[in-house]
């Protein structure tokens, strides 16, 4: 047939498959069901698109949102659209590019979107169709638009109040999206933090919590969770992870913070179509393990959706005497507005029991070092009583209402989470010559930990001199936290080796015992502009004045003498300033310079130093990004310079900000999936980082757990096409390298 046309066809669609994984960390089975259905989020997103032709603006809307658009070509041809700016679920975004175009969409079962003119009044119309006709001409078919690639997540969340493609941002982010949680069957979020370059985990307390270090600095005891700074004394479910964001360097307008980086998990939140999963995790350990996720339209509306994601887990680990029990439940609602208004509303509920694991210990050598004890890796120093269990809840509200035809936007966040734990655990003392190990049993109980957090912003675009962002406001930050702390006796007896040959005694009941309680504020205004210089440049700047105290109190429950310290009321400006230069579309330079700070610790209830001004940071970044195969590869370069100062040490019995750590190095990371069906995330980090110190034994170190050279890869492919057998079965498998660290 003369000019015959292929239809457009969504590409990548989930199937209804079983997907078989090879990894190198773990085996595992998973049985997991996923029905045909859209894969892009109609979920509100925030949308910064400039005027220009019709094609174009869909084009890149289309690409953003995760959509495939078809059209006659000629339906565009020769019309303009102003662009979209602000935040929209999917078909409000599309309607308002189209508004006066002439041109409406239809949504077909399979969830993509067609462009076709908007009816005329109906006319009695006569034609004639040619008999001798054999053949029909037939105008090229316009496809625009692919789904965001499985393993090249783009739209950067954090470190930035104004959402961006990756290769917009003046510093390093690595996005880590869900699907590859999936693939790995990754059973903790540390399993996939080591993919980012010069990121390693730490212990976490005895596995209990998230912790990492980024570029050479351990997180303090925070992780971050929809932009919001929440210590919390559990892990996060990887059940409710849309992706995770890592984030190198400060930032400025973020509030305190350590100076390598953070990690910020963005959740999962309600869509307007129907997606229904429940997958199942096996291993040979003992896991056992389900999820599922339910997210659509409530009663076929177009403005609520709801999204209920929960998990169930009974696990065993590698290690002996090791057990997770979990129970996990997520619950939104979500309004969308039909002129962008926005409203979502979240409640979690966690609870989960978990085994104390310390790892493996260091014995001593005759040159005095000391090495990793050479014995089984299952091996538990722990005893069977110890345990760390967490009980959680949290709401979460956020709001977006548009100032009408202002084209500006009012946001805000309201936060809460409420904790309560216990923990039961072992700690190793001693490790004598001959193996003979003293060990003692401590913990805490009756813990309450409360974490409140409030925002109010407006976001707008505005002209002065040049095309301009802005997005400014003020943030209140409260943590309140209060527990009893206790420490038993020294025991002496068991081995390296053999560690339960002695018995330890639980002896919780006649420990030394001491009530603990903590409250830490902060709040200030904020801002970050955009300036767009030219069409290849932007500048971005963000500034922060940020209002701090705390306070301690620590009171022996058998003697009754109290100490206490505190941080008093003080106020620091944070600062950042970063440029993009898109040399060709494909490559993009940058460089940014950024500052931060953080109190000194008042958990240690040392008024010496916690009177003290806080420590700070600063850093300084070059790269590269170049986008492509067509946008399908995404490989970044950058070189870091991070200096921090101010940290407390005693020296001659004074208290003395002389500490610090030095530290610089280079990335370099690949991601994205260049062929269809292969995708891959690789990356090589390499750190040269040293102690800053007034101890002569100490200054000039390499801090602890902080290694030269870092490496990852992960691969994967999946068999494509409609016709061929294997469609929807895949292969995957990944290896991490790190270099030696001093302990």
């Amino acid at each position: 047939m003369k000019n015959q046309k292929m239809a457009a066809v969504p590409i990548n669609k989930r199937r209804k498959a079983r997907q078989i994984i090879l990894s190198s960390i773990v085996l595992s089975g998973s049985l997991l069901y996923q029905p045909q259905s859209v894969f892009a989020d109609n979920a509100q997103q925030h949308y910064e698109i400039q005027q220009g032709d019709l094609a174009t603006v869909l084009n890149q809307f289309a690409s953003r949102a995760g959509i495939l658009l078809s059209a006659d070509a000629a339906l565009t041809s020769g019309k303009s659209s102003q662009g979209l700016s602000g935040d929209y679920a999917t078909e409000q975004g599309l309607n308002l590019i189209l508004a006066g175009s002439g041109l409406t969409f239809t949504k077909s079962a399979d969830n993509s979107y067609y462009l076709e003119r908007k009816p005329a009044p109906k006319q009695q119309q006569n034609f004639t169709l040619d008999d001798s006709t054999d053949s029909v001409d037939l105008d090229a078919l316009m496809v625009m638009g692919t789904p965001q690639f499985r393993y090249d997540s783009r739209e950067v969340k954090t470190g930035t109040r104004i959402a961006k493609d990756v290769t917009e941002m003046a510093r390093s982010v690595d996005i880590i999206p869900e699907q590859l949680l999936l693939d790995s069957q990754a059973r903790e979020m540390e399993d996939v933090y080591k993919l980012s370059p010069n990121v390693v985990n730490s212990d976490g307390y005895g596995g209990t919590r998230e912790d990492y270090l980024i570029r050479g600095f351990r997180r303090p005891a925070d992780i971050y969770r929809n932009g919001v700074r929440l210590k919390t004394g559990r892990r996060i479910d990887p059940a409710t992870v849309d992706n995770i964001q890592i984030i190198k360097g400060p930032v400025a307008d973020i509030g305190q913070m350590m100076p390598g980086g953070l990690v910020n998990i963005i959740t999962k939140k309600p869509q307007l179509e129907n997606e229904n999963h429940l997958s199942t995790s096996f291993d040979e350990y003992g896991q056992q393990r389900a999820v599922f996720d339910s997210t659509g339209a409530i009663a076929d509306s177009d403005n609520l959706a709801y999204r209920v994601t929960g998990s169930w887990e009974d696990s065993e680990t590698f290690r002996d005497n090791s057990d997770i029990d979990r129970r996990f439940l997520s619950t939104s609602l979500s309004w969308f507005g039909d002129k962008g208004e926005y409203i979502n509303v979240n409640y979690e509920y966690s609870k989960e029991k978990r085994s104390f694991d310390r790892g493996l210990i260091t014995v001593p050598l005759a040159n005095g070092k000391r090495k990793i004890a050479d014995v089984s890796s299952d091996t538990s120093y722990d005893a069977g009583f110890s345990f760390n269990e967490v009980e959680s809840n949290l709401v979460e509200i956020d709001t977006v209402f548009p100032i009408k035809q202002s084209g500006w936007n009012i946001e805000s966040k309201l936060f809460y989470n409420s904790e309560k734990a216990d923990d039961t655990h072992v700690e190793v003392g001693a490790v004598t010559s001959d193996g003979t190990i003293t060990r003692r049993v401590q913990g805490n109980e009756d813990r309450e930990l409360n974490t409140f957090f409030a925002r109010l912003q407006a976001r707008g675009e505005f002209d002065l001199f040049l095309p301009m962002t802005l997005v400014s406001g003020v943030e209140y930050h409260e943590q309140d936290e209060e527990w009893i702390n206790f420490a038993g006796s020294n025991q002496t007896g068991g081995t390296v080796t053999n560690p339960n040959s002695y018995s330890l005694i639980n002896d919780i009941e006649i420990a030394s015992r001491d009530h603990r309680d903590v409250n830490m504020k902060s709040y200030g205004p904020f801002a970050q502009l955009d300036m767009q210089a030219s069409d290849d440049i932007t500048i971005t700047l963000g500034f922060r004045e940020e209002f701090y105290s705390a306070d301690f109190e620590r009171r022996v429950l058998s003697s009754g003498v109290v100490t206490t310290a505190d941080t008093p009321r003080d106020s620091k400006f944070t600062k950042s300033a970063g440029i993009v230069w898109n040399v060709i579309p494909e490559v993009s330079l940058y460089t940014s310079y950024a500052d931060t700070f953080m109190a000194q610790n008042v958990y240690t209830g040392q008024q010496q130093q916690t009177a003290l001004p806080p420590q700070e940071g600063r850093q300084y970044e070059a790269g590269v990004k170049w986008s492509t195969f067509d946008d399908r590869l995404l490989l970044t370069m950058a070189y870091f310079d991070i200096k921090q100062e101010n940290v407390y040490e005693s020296v001659n019995g004074e208290a003395e900000l002389t500490g610090g750590i030095d530290t610089n190095g280079v990335e370099f990371s690949v991601t994205g999936s260049p062929v269809s069906g292969w995708n891959i995330r690789a990356s090589l980090g390499l750190l040269d980082a040293e102690i800053v110190s007034e101890d002569t034994e100490t200054n000039g170190n390499r801090p602890t757990n902080v290694p030269e050279h870092t490496a990852n890869l992960w691969t994967s492919y999946e068999f494509q096409g409609v016709d061929n057998p294997l469609s929807g079965f895949g292969i995957g498998g990944g290896i991490t390298h790190v270099g030696n660290r001093y302990g």
